[in-house]
């Protein structure tokens, strides 16, 4: 427990220790989600509640408007791409914040965008397993336990498939930190290099768990009744969780690859 202690800590410190510097590295990609996530609340307000209503009370909107909603959803989908690569190239390029030196190659960004679907890909291969057996320890609970026992045992095997989720993942995304850099790595070759540190990735996993379920937790007791500010605020709860989770893929990538120490 201690490395994966040393690695969400030192993970969270660089997002921390200069919070100036980290807005800056990473405001071009807030920008942009919260510029997309404000345009799709204000200029298609119908066209979202009407997606998110029950399939019996659906009025399917246009297709100028469905397709105006995804170039929206595209645009916030890169700003997060954005965000993670801007904060490996400025950690792992020695903490520039030379918008020069920061500023991906169109090349890079295509790269790391393969490298995500494929990273996402391949867990969805590995967490098929993972569904049907919780699906199937379900059904058993559900025969053998009361309607309480069975939910409460039912919320703890959905946590644990989430850190099954999350390792698998950090198992395989130190690709993305390679690709930030414009560097080739192959996922086989990320579940090679995170094979001396697999036990610990686990303790990764659970405080990497436990950290959204404490953010979104958050998030719901103060989340307003206002749709815009609704939707900015979920959007920054994403990207927070996104960027602390980036960090850690940065801290990995470091740590790993360049050999760099914890301290």
């Amino acid at each position: 427990m201690t490395t994966a202690l040393a690695l969400i800590s030192h993970a969270i410190r660089m997002l921390v220790f200069e919070t100036g510097t980290t807005f800056k590295v990473v405001m071009p990609a807030i920008l942009l989600v919260l510029g997309s996530t404000l345009a799709s609340v204000v200029l298609l307000p119908d066209t979202i509640a009407a997606l998110q209503a029950d399939p019996e009370d659906m009025i399917l909107p246009s297709a100028g408007e469905i397709g105006l909603l995804a170039v929206f959803g595209l645009g916030a989908l890169l700003g997060y791409v954005l965000m993670a690569i801007l904060w490996h190239r400025h950690v792992l390029l020695s903490g520039t914040d030379n918008v020069d030196e920061l500023r991906p190659t169109p090349s890079i960004v295509l790269s790391y965008v393969w490298r995500a679907i494929l990273v996402g890909l391949m867990q969805l291969l590995a967490t098929v397993p993972i569904v049907i057996g919780t699906a199937a320890l379900g059904a058993v609970i559900g025969m053998t336990a009361g309607l309480g026992g069975s939910a409460f045992l039912g919320l703890i095997i959905g946590l644990l498939s989430g850190v099954v989720f999350v390792w698998i993942a950090l198992r395989l995304s130190v690709v993305l930190p390679a690709a930030a850099l414009g560097h080739s790595m192959r996922i086989f070759e990320s579940w090679r290099e995170t094979a001396p540190i697999a036990g610990p990735l686990w303790g990764v996993a659970a405080l990497l768990a436990a950290i959204n379920i404490g953010i979104n937790g958050l998030a719901a007791m103060i989340l307003p009744e206002a749709a815009v500010a609704s939707a900015l605020i979920a959007a920054c709860v994403y990207l927070i969780e996104g960027l602390v989770f980036v960090s850690v893929l940065t801290t990995l990538y470091g740590h790993l690859i360049e050999r760099r120490t914890l301290g």
